[in-house]
C-alpha cells in the first residue's frame, strides 16, 4: 500500500503500547509516520514495533512531563492513544507540546466524569436515563421510590464495567455501594435507572465541526444473567439491526450539540446508547477511540472505512477528504468472548487452539502457567479469550464466533 505523502516524516507520540494498541502503531508505520511509544510496562507489546519506546506510565502526568523534559529529543507532530481511557492526559500532553488539534482539555476532563457528563447532557436536553449522585443509603432509597427498579450503581470515574452493579432490589445494597466506592478514585458514586432495550456502541468523527457516524455495533447481553449483578457484555455485531434512520438522525443531532458546546471541531466521539420505547438515549459518551477492537478491527472490516488512518490524520492536523469518511460496505462482523465462567479453576496446563482459521482476529488473555482462581467475571478485564469473525450474514458470523470459542480448549490441571 503506498504511503501518503502528507504523513511522511511526521512524528506521532503514542500513549500506550499494549496488544490493543498494536493495530494503531502498525497503521501509523504503514502511513510512513515515525512513532514514539510510551507504556508503563518495560516489555510492552508494541516495543519492538515502534521507532522509539520508553517505559513511562501513561496514567501519571508527572512521569510524562519528566520524559518530555529529559528524554524527548524529536519534534512531535501529534499525540494519540488507541483504546485507552485517558482523554484528559492525551489533551494535556498535546497542549504541552503545542499540538492539540482535537479535544480541549476542559472538555476531556468533563467527559471522564460520568456524573459531570450527565449534568452536561441534561443541561442541553439530550435524552439520558434518570440519574443522581449519591452518598448514603437514604439517597438510594429516595431514588428508587421515585424511579423504581432496576437500577445501576457505578463509580463516576472508571471504565470497562469496573465497580458497576445492576440491581433489582435493595438486598445487600451496602455491599454494592461499597463495591462502587472501592472502584472510584475520587470516591464518588452515582445511581442510574436501567432502561431495558437494545444497547448499541457507536463511534463517530467530528471533522471541521461536522458529524460523521461511522460505526454501530449491537452489544450482546444475552448471557447477562450469568454475570449479575455485574454488567458484562459478550461482544457485539455489525451492522446494527436496531439503529433506524430515526435513531441515527437523533444521534447526529445530539453529537452536534456535544461537539459544539464542548468546542470540538475535530475528534472522535464514542457513545454507549440504548433504544428505549423507540427513542435513543445516551448512557455515556467518551472523547476517545474505543478499545476492544471496535475502532481498530470491527469498524474497518464492516464498513471499509480506514478508521485508524482518519483518527491519526486528525491528531496530526492533516486534512481529511470526504471520500475517506464514506461507508463503502456493510459486512457482517461478530465479536465474542470466553469467560472465567466457561473454564475450571486451577493451573492452565495446556491451550489447544481450534484448527479452523476462518476468522479475522483471535486473542488469548491467559497463558499456560496462569492460575485461574475464580469463576466469576467482575469486569471486562477478566475475559479469557476473544474472537472476531466475518460471515455471509449476521447468523453466520455469530455461529463462526461461537464455534471457535467452543473448540478452544483450555486444559486445567
Amino acid at each position: 500500500m503506498p504511503m501518503e505523502v502528507c504523513t511522511l516524516g511526521k512524528t506521532l507520540l503514542v500513549l500506550g503500547g499494549g496488544p490493543d494498541q498494536l493495530p494503531g502503531v502498525l497503521k501509523a508505520k504503514e502511513m510512513g509516520i515515525y512513532t514514539i511509544v510510551l507504556d508503563g510496562n518495560p516489555d510492552a507489546h508494541c516495543k519492538s514495533y515502534s521507532d522509539e519506546f520508553y517505559s513511562v506510565s501513561i496514567k501519571h502526568i508527572e512521569q510524562i512531563d519528566t520524559f518530555i523534559k529529559e528524554k524527548l529529543n524529536k519534534k512531535v507532530d501529534g499525540v494519540i492513544a488507541f483504546g485507552v481511557d485517558i482523554p484528559h492526559i492525551i489533551s494535556y500532553v498535546a497542549n504541552r507540546l503545542d499540538v492539540n488539534y482535537t479535544i480541549p482539555l476542559e472538555s476531556a476532563i468533563l467527559s471522564e466524569n460520568k456524573f459531570d457528563s450527565k449534568e452536561f447532557m441534561k443541561k442541553h436536553k439530550i435524552n439520558i436515563p434518570p440519574y443522581s449522585l449519591i452518598s448514603s443509603m437514604e439517597d438510594i432509597k429516595e431514588f428508587t421510590n421515585i424511579h423504581g427498579f432496576p437500577i445501576v450503581l457505578k463509580p463516576v470515574d472508571n471504565s470497562a464495567a469496573r465497580g458497576i452493579s445492576l440491581l433489582y432490589d435493595l438486598n445487600n445494597i451496602n455491599k454494592y455501594y461499597e463495591y462502587a466506592l472501592k472502584n472510584s478514585s475520587c470516591k464518588k458514586i452515582m445511581i442510574e435507572k436501567y432502561l431495558d432495550g437494545p444497547q448499541v456502541s457507536t463511534e463517530s468523527f467530528v471533522v471541521n465541526g461536522k458529524i460523521y457516524n461511522i460505526g454501530f455495533a449491537d452489544r450482546n447481553y444475552k448471557d447477562m444473567d450469568k454475570f449479575l449483578p455485574n454488567i458484562i457484555e459478550n461482544g457485539g455485531d455489525l451492522p446494527s439491526i436496531f439503529m433506524s434512520d430515526k435513531h441515527k438522525f437523533q444521534l447526529e443531532k445530539y453529537l452536534e450539540i456535544i461537539s459544539k458546546e464542548l468546542n470540538i471541531k475535530n475528534g472522535v466521539i464514542k457513545g454507549d446508547i440504548v433504544i428505549y420505547k423507540d427513542e435513543l438515549y445516551i448512557i455515556e459518551f467518551a472523547l476517545r477511540l474505543s478499545g476492544g477492537n471496535f475502532s481498530t478491527i470491527e469498524i474497518p472490516e464492516s464498513t471499509g472505512v480506514d478508521f485508524l488512518k482518519i483518527a491519526i490524520k486528525l491528531h496530526l492536523n492533516i486534512q481529511i477528504d470526504e471520500d475517506e469518511l464514506l461507508i463503502k460496505e456493510n459486512k457482517f462482523i461478530s465479536l465474542r468472548y470466553k469467560f472465567l465462567e466457561d473454564i475450571k479453576l486451577g493451573m492452565i496446563k495446556k491451550i489447544n487452539l481450534p484448527k479452523n482459521k476462518d476468522y479475522i482476529s483471535s486473542t488469548l488473555f491467559v497463558n499456560v502457567g496462569d492460575e485461574i482462581k475464580s469463576n466469576k467475571t467482575h469486569n471486562h478485564a477478566n475475559r479469557v479469550a476473544s474472537i472476531i469473525t466475518k460471515g455471509l450474514n449476521r447468523e453466520d458470523a455469530i455461529n463462526k464466533a461461537n464455534k471457535y470459542l467452543e473448540d478452544l480448549e483450555i486444559i486445567i490441571e
